[in-house]
Protein backbone atom coordinates (compact mmCIF):
# COMPACT_ATOMS: atom_id res chain seq x y z
CA UNK A 1 0.00 0.00 0.00
CA UNK A 2 1.28 3.31 -1.22
CA UNK A 3 1.06 6.69 1.05
CA UNK A 4 0.24 10.28 -0.83
CA UNK A 5 3.01 13.04 -0.05
CA UNK A 6 0.77 15.63 0.85
CA UNK A 7 4.21 18.01 1.25
CA UNK A 8 4.01 19.27 -1.75
CA UNK A 9 0.00 20.11 -1.57
CA UNK A 10 0.33 21.55 1.35
CA UNK A 11 3.77 24.08 -0.09
CA UNK A 12 1.41 25.11 -2.97
CA UNK A 13 -1.72 25.98 -0.78
CA UNK A 14 1.01 27.98 1.62
CA UNK A 15 1.91 30.02 -1.38
CA UNK A 16 -1.16 30.51 -2.97
CA UNK A 17 -2.61 31.70 0.25
CA UNK A 18 0.41 34.40 0.18
CA UNK A 19 0.06 35.29 -3.24
CA UNK A 20 -3.35 35.99 -2.28
CA UNK A 21 -2.56 38.09 0.39
CA UNK A 22 -0.05 39.53 -1.46
CA UNK A 23 -2.84 40.76 -3.89
CA UNK A 24 -4.68 41.94 -1.11
CA UNK A 25 -2.45 44.17 0.47
CA UNK A 26 -1.03 45.23 -2.81
CA UNK A 27 2.38 45.29 -0.97
CA UNK A 28 4.79 45.61 -3.61
CA UNK A 29 3.26 48.41 -5.60
CA UNK A 30 2.78 50.51 -2.28
CA UNK A 31 6.50 49.47 -1.44
CA UNK A 32 7.55 50.38 -5.01
CA UNK A 33 4.86 53.59 -4.87
CA UNK A 34 6.36 54.81 -1.43
CA UNK A 35 9.85 54.55 -2.78
CA UNK A 36 9.16 56.70 -5.99
CA UNK A 37 7.27 59.35 -4.54
CA UNK A 38 10.27 59.80 -2.14
CA UNK A 39 12.62 59.56 -5.07
CA UNK A 40 11.85 62.70 -6.50
CA UNK A 41 12.17 66.36 -5.48
CA UNK A 42 8.74 68.01 -4.61
CA UNK A 43 6.11 68.41 -7.24
CA UNK A 44 4.16 71.38 -6.06
CA UNK A 45 1.40 69.74 -8.67
CA UNK A 46 1.26 66.63 -8.16
CA UNK A 47 -1.96 65.19 -5.55
CA UNK A 48 -0.28 62.81 -4.38
CA UNK A 49 -1.37 59.71 -2.75
CA UNK A 50 -0.97 58.38 0.86
CA UNK A 51 0.14 54.96 0.41
CA UNK A 52 0.51 54.61 4.30
CA UNK A 53 -3.42 55.27 4.62
CA UNK A 54 -4.03 52.80 1.31
CA UNK A 55 -2.04 50.31 2.85
CA UNK A 56 -4.17 50.85 6.67
CA UNK A 57 -7.06 50.44 4.72
CA UNK A 58 -6.38 47.23 3.31
CA UNK A 59 -4.62 45.74 6.07
CA UNK A 60 -7.33 46.64 8.39
CA UNK A 61 -9.87 44.39 5.91
CA UNK A 62 -7.95 41.46 6.57
CA UNK A 63 -8.98 39.14 9.60
CA UNK A 64 -8.25 35.94 10.92
CA UNK A 65 -11.48 34.68 9.71
CA UNK A 66 -10.59 35.67 6.05
CA UNK A 67 -9.93 32.57 4.02
CA UNK A 68 -6.18 33.09 3.17
CA UNK A 69 -5.80 34.51 6.61
CA UNK A 70 -1.63 33.47 7.13
CA UNK A 71 -0.46 35.85 10.50
CA UNK A 72 2.63 35.69 9.75
CA UNK A 73 2.80 37.24 6.01
CA UNK A 74 0.51 39.61 7.50
CA UNK A 75 3.16 40.81 10.30
CA UNK A 76 5.77 40.84 7.54
CA UNK A 77 4.33 42.94 4.99
CA UNK A 78 3.11 45.03 7.92
CA UNK A 79 6.62 45.16 9.21
CA UNK A 80 8.54 46.01 5.18
CA UNK A 81 6.04 48.66 4.40
CA UNK A 82 7.02 50.51 7.76
CA UNK A 83 9.81 50.32 7.66
CA UNK A 84 10.50 51.90 4.70
CA UNK A 85 8.35 54.38 5.08
CA UNK A 86 10.16 54.93 8.88
CA UNK A 87 13.94 55.10 7.03
CA UNK A 88 12.50 57.25 4.42
CA UNK A 89 10.50 59.70 6.56
CA UNK A 90 13.67 59.97 9.02
CA UNK A 91 16.04 60.01 6.08
CA UNK A 92 14.01 63.39 4.27
CA UNK A 93 12.77 65.15 7.45
CA UNK A 94 14.56 63.85 10.48
CA UNK A 95 11.49 62.71 11.96
CA UNK A 96 10.46 59.56 13.25
CA UNK A 97 7.74 57.64 15.95
CA UNK A 98 9.17 57.46 19.62
CA UNK A 99 7.84 54.06 19.93
CA UNK A 100 8.90 50.42 18.02
CA UNK A 101 5.94 48.23 16.40
CA UNK A 102 6.39 45.99 18.96
CA UNK A 103 4.89 48.37 21.61
CA UNK A 104 1.50 49.57 19.68
CA UNK A 105 -1.12 47.38 18.43
CA UNK A 106 -1.18 47.40 14.59
CA UNK A 107 -3.56 49.73 13.33
CA UNK A 108 -2.49 52.01 15.57
CA UNK A 109 1.02 52.00 14.64
CA UNK A 110 -0.48 52.48 10.88
CA UNK A 111 -2.19 55.37 12.42
CA UNK A 112 0.45 57.19 13.66
CA UNK A 113 2.58 56.51 10.42
CA UNK A 114 0.13 57.77 8.39
CA UNK A 115 -0.31 61.11 10.34
CA UNK A 116 3.31 61.60 9.86
CA UNK A 117 3.01 60.96 5.80
CA UNK A 118 0.11 63.19 5.34
CA UNK A 119 1.59 66.24 7.23
CA UNK A 120 5.20 65.91 6.48
CA UNK A 121 5.22 64.36 3.32
CA UNK A 122 2.10 64.69 1.18
CA UNK A 123 1.28 68.61 2.81
CA UNK A 124 4.57 69.60 2.71
CA UNK A 125 4.20 72.57 -0.15
CA UNK A 126 0.99 73.33 1.51
CA UNK A 127 1.88 73.76 4.87
CA UNK A 128 4.70 76.09 3.55
CA UNK A 129 2.12 78.45 2.21
CA UNK A 130 0.86 78.41 5.07
CA UNK A 131 3.25 78.95 7.17
CA UNK A 132 4.66 81.79 5.15
CA UNK A 133 1.31 83.15 4.32
CA UNK A 134 0.40 83.46 8.36
CA UNK A 135 3.63 84.53 9.49
CA UNK A 136 3.44 87.91 6.67
CA UNK A 137 0.12 88.50 7.65
CA UNK A 138 0.78 87.99 11.90
CA UNK A 139 4.00 90.67 11.06
CA UNK A 140 2.45 92.78 8.78
CA UNK A 141 2.59 96.11 10.32
CA UNK A 142 6.22 95.59 11.15
CA UNK A 143 7.28 94.47 7.77
CA UNK A 144 5.28 97.64 5.85
CA UNK A 145 7.41 99.77 8.97
CA UNK A 146 10.74 97.85 8.08
CA UNK A 147 10.39 98.54 4.17
CA UNK A 148 8.64 101.84 3.72
CA UNK A 149 11.85 103.92 3.78
CA UNK A 150 13.98 101.17 1.43
CA UNK A 151 11.04 101.18 -0.99
CA UNK A 152 11.24 105.35 -1.09
CA UNK A 153 14.78 104.32 -1.83
CA UNK A 154 14.95 101.76 -4.40
CA UNK A 155 15.14 102.86 -7.92
CA UNK A 156 12.24 101.00 -9.21
CA UNK A 157 9.83 102.57 -6.93
CA UNK A 158 8.41 104.81 -9.74
CA UNK A 159 8.27 102.70 -12.66
CA UNK A 160 5.13 101.98 -14.45
CA UNK A 161 4.43 98.87 -12.59
CA UNK A 162 4.69 100.59 -9.23
CA UNK A 163 2.59 103.32 -10.19
CA UNK A 164 -0.06 101.14 -11.69
CA UNK A 165 0.23 99.23 -8.47
CA UNK A 166 -0.24 103.02 -6.23
CA UNK A 167 -3.23 103.63 -8.19
CA UNK A 168 -4.74 100.00 -8.40
CA UNK A 169 -4.65 99.32 -4.16
CA UNK A 170 -5.70 101.82 -1.61
CA UNK A 171 -3.52 100.79 1.14
CA UNK A 172 0.15 101.82 0.76
CA UNK A 173 1.51 99.54 2.24
CA UNK A 174 0.24 96.58 0.34
CA UNK A 175 2.25 98.05 -2.79
CA UNK A 176 5.63 97.86 -0.65
CA UNK A 177 4.96 94.39 0.65
CA UNK A 178 3.77 93.34 -3.37
CA UNK A 179 7.05 94.89 -4.24
CA UNK A 180 9.73 93.00 -1.23
CA UNK A 181 7.92 89.81 -1.51
CA UNK A 182 11.07 88.04 -1.84
CA UNK A 183 13.08 89.73 0.20
CA UNK A 184 9.88 88.62 2.93
CA UNK A 185 9.87 85.30 2.13
CA UNK A 186 13.75 85.05 2.94
CA UNK A 187 13.25 87.25 6.22
CA UNK A 188 10.01 84.78 7.41
CA UNK A 189 12.51 81.47 6.43
CA UNK A 190 15.75 82.75 8.95
CA UNK A 191 13.35 84.27 11.24
CA UNK A 192 13.44 80.73 12.92
CA UNK A 193 15.16 77.47 13.67
CA UNK A 194 12.73 75.48 15.60
CA UNK A 195 11.25 72.47 13.87
CA UNK A 196 9.10 71.97 17.01
CA UNK A 197 7.74 75.93 16.67
CA UNK A 198 7.40 75.80 13.11
CA UNK A 199 5.01 72.46 12.69
CA UNK A 200 3.36 73.67 15.91
CA UNK A 201 2.97 76.78 14.17
CA UNK A 202 1.24 75.42 11.14
CA UNK A 203 -0.99 73.02 13.24
CA UNK A 204 -2.65 75.98 14.99
CA UNK A 205 -3.40 77.68 11.56
CA UNK A 206 -6.11 74.80 11.07
CA UNK A 207 -6.10 73.50 14.54
CA UNK A 208 -9.15 70.93 14.39
CA UNK A 209 -8.25 69.68 10.92
CA UNK A 210 -7.85 66.05 11.53
CA UNK A 211 -4.20 65.35 10.87
CA UNK A 212 -3.19 68.58 12.23
CA UNK A 213 -5.35 67.30 15.39
CA UNK A 214 -3.14 64.13 15.24
CA UNK A 215 0.03 65.33 14.45
CA UNK A 216 -0.60 68.13 17.61
CA UNK A 217 -1.15 64.99 19.83
CA UNK A 218 2.21 62.97 18.45
CA UNK A 219 4.27 66.58 19.61
CA UNK A 220 2.47 66.69 23.10
CA UNK A 221 3.93 63.00 23.92
CA UNK A 222 7.28 63.98 21.87
CA UNK A 223 9.59 61.18 22.82
CA UNK A 224 7.45 58.49 22.54
CA UNK A 225 4.90 60.03 20.18
CA UNK A 226 6.97 61.85 17.43
CA UNK A 227 10.84 62.38 17.90
CA UNK A 228 13.29 64.87 15.67
CA UNK A 229 16.58 64.21 14.51
CA UNK A 230 17.42 67.70 16.06
CA UNK A 231 15.35 70.88 16.09
CA UNK A 232 17.13 73.46 13.77
CA UNK A 233 18.24 70.11 11.76
CA UNK A 234 14.52 69.17 11.09
CA UNK A 235 13.39 72.97 10.48
CA UNK A 236 16.57 72.84 7.83
CA UNK A 237 15.64 69.55 6.14
CA UNK A 238 11.65 70.75 6.26
CA UNK A 239 12.76 74.11 4.30
CA UNK A 240 15.23 72.59 2.26
CA UNK A 241 13.19 72.65 -1.32
CA UNK A 242 12.83 76.42 -0.92
CA UNK A 243 16.88 76.09 -2.37
CA UNK A 244 15.41 75.24 -5.83
CA UNK A 245 14.14 78.53 -7.13
CA UNK A 246 11.51 76.93 -9.35
CA UNK A 247 10.08 75.61 -5.62
CA UNK A 248 10.30 79.04 -4.04
CA UNK A 249 8.99 80.70 -7.27
CA UNK A 250 5.96 78.67 -6.90
CA UNK A 251 5.53 79.31 -3.09
CA UNK A 252 6.31 83.71 -3.73
CA UNK A 253 3.00 82.88 -6.45
CA UNK A 254 1.34 81.34 -4.43
CA UNK A 255 1.87 83.78 -1.20
CA UNK A 256 0.81 86.54 -3.80
CA UNK A 257 -2.21 84.82 -5.11
CA UNK A 258 -3.42 84.98 -1.37
CA UNK A 259 -1.91 88.19 -0.10
CA UNK A 260 -3.45 90.28 -3.30
CA UNK A 261 -7.14 88.16 -2.00
CA UNK A 262 -6.80 90.38 1.28
CA UNK A 263 -6.04 93.53 -0.69
CA UNK A 264 -8.61 96.59 -0.47
CA UNK A 265 -8.87 98.05 -4.12
CA UNK A 266 -9.40 101.55 -4.57
CA UNK A 267 -12.56 102.95 -5.90
CA UNK A 268 -13.16 103.27 -9.43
Amino acid sequence: MKYKDHSDEEYFDISDRILELSDELSEEIILTNIGDQFSQKLDVFADNINYISLFRNKYTEITSQTAFYDKNYVRDALTRVSELAKSLLFEKYGIGLGNDLDFYFPDDYLKDLETLYEFFFIRQFKNLVDYFFFQLMLTKTGIIKRYEKLFEEDETHNDIFVLQAKKKFKNPGDVVIIHFINEIIEDIESSMESAYMLFDTIINIEPFEEFNARTKELMEDYGNGITFKGDRECYMLYMQPLKDQSIRSELRNHLLMKYLESCELEDK
